[in-house]
């Protein structure tokens, strides 16, 4: 995501950078070394402490490739934001916040005397490079820097244990505010001892974020991040009992706890149907099986029947019978009867995305069991897994052992 808009032309602020304070020299490793000291604040001028920067060798500078060898010289600001480096080499530098892989802050700015560079993006590719002349001790630096944009999420089971210190999959959807552009990526983390993982983002925007675990999967509430905010309460509950993290592949499904109402049909007093939940693997395959048992996909038809399949049911992602698949925005339930009552997410859905059409509905996620409608492109897609049948006059039409 685009970070250009800071606009000065990095290498001419460099320049002056350099001519300031002296020619830069590559190759004598005799030269005295300098030093760089300082303060760093926000934005709004107050001081940031705990934060680490360091100095290293800048990737290019001036068209040459890096000298030397590589090196990091950090320094941890004090609590009234103050740091100082020492010993810095005759080389071009670059000033980074650590860790360099995924710093939690970005520099913005770094005034030296009475020029400011200005940090277009990110290191490597960005940064703020400078030389020093040797033996300089330059003082009274200030850095601004800000806290970066991220996602801060919590993975647990569903009795609230954590799914901790493992490898996970983060797969993040994205569309911006204005609903002009949107986009989507990939990637993984470590989860810590609490089951907390960071993701950093770029812009603000509607996200909607899915972590994988081996065959388990779990999509998070889309939410709205707006510019320099830091979203750091999201909870992936993955619909399962714990499970040991050594479990090899293939046999996480096995350790999994019977969803409620698995197998079983179940009825409800306010209106005489059965309902039972069931294992599939998409929404065609639930309807096929629904079918194949003289059912339906359940039918939705009041906040009545919606309370009471949450309070059996639970919060799990479950496929419904509502479907746009016929014809786009009109929506029918497959078993005939008319779409009186809906429970849609808002304000999100029902929407389409860059990833195709969305023509198949899920409820959960939530205890009030909202809807939201999702396509085989859809990041969610993978994530249902049940899905709950409906029949009418059950006792007729039970096996003799579940009446």
């Amino acid at each position: 995501m685009n970070r250009s808009r800071f606009k000065p032309n990095l290498m001419y602020l460099t320049a002056i950078v350099v001519f300031l304070f002296g020619s830069l020299s590559y190759s004598n490793a005799q030269e005295a070394t300098s030093t760089l000291s300082g303060r760093v604040v926000g934005v709004d001028g107050n001081p940031i402490a705990g934060i680490s920067i360091a100095i290293q060798p800048s990737e290019t500078f001036d068209g040459m490739e890096r000298q030397g060898p590589f090196f990091v010289l950090g320094s941890q600001t004090d609590d009234v934001g103050r740091f100082s480096i020492a010993n810095i080499p005759p080389v071009s530098v670059q000033l980074v916040v650590l860790p360099y892989d995924a710093p939690d802050y970005e520099i913005l700015s770094v005034k030296i005397g009475a020029v400011t560079v200005y940090q277009r993006e990110l290191p490597p590719f960005g940064g703020i490079a400078f030389a020093i002349k040797p033996g300089t001790h330059i003082e009274n630096v200030e850095v601004i820097a800000k806290p970066r944009m991220r996602i801060r999420g919590q993975v647990v089971f569903a009795d609230g244990s954590p799914l901790a210190k493992v490898r996970i999959d983060i797969n993040v959807r994205y569309r911006s505010l204005d609903g002009q552009s949107s986009g989507r990526s990939s990637g993984g983390a470590q989860t810590d001892d609490a089951g907390y993982f960071i993701e950093y983002v770029d812009s603000p925007g509607l996200y909607t974020v899915t972590v994988n675990y081996q065959e388990l999967s779990t999509t998070a509430e889309p939410f709205l991040l707006q510019e320099d905010e830091r979203k750091d309460d999201v909870v992936f509950t993955v619909e399962s009992e714990p499970i040991p993290t050594d479990a090899p592949r293939g046999q996480v499904q096995a350790l999994t706890s019977p969803a409620p109402g698995e197998g079983a049909w179940v009825v409800n007093p306010a209106n005489g149907h059965a309902y039972k939940s069931i294992r599939c693997e998409s929404w065609n395959e639930a309807n096929k099986q629904a079918v194949a048992e003289d059912a339906h996909l359940v039918a939705i038809n009041d906040a009545a029947e919606q309370k009471w399949l949450s309070e059996i049911f639970g919060s799990r992602p479950y496929w419904i019978g509502l479907t746009d698949v016929a014809k786009e925005g009109e929506w029918r339930w497959t078993n005939g009867e008319p779409v009186t009552y809906t429970n849609w997410r808002q304000p999100y859905e029902p929407m389409d995305t860059d990833r195709g059409e969305e023509d198949y509905v899920f409820m959960g996620h939530s205890p009030t069991g909202e809807w939201s409608d999702v396509g085989p492109e859809s990041g969610a897609w993978m994530s249902v897994r049940m899905a709950i049948l409906e029949r009418k006059n059950p006792a007729s039409k039970m096996p003799a052992e579940e009446k």
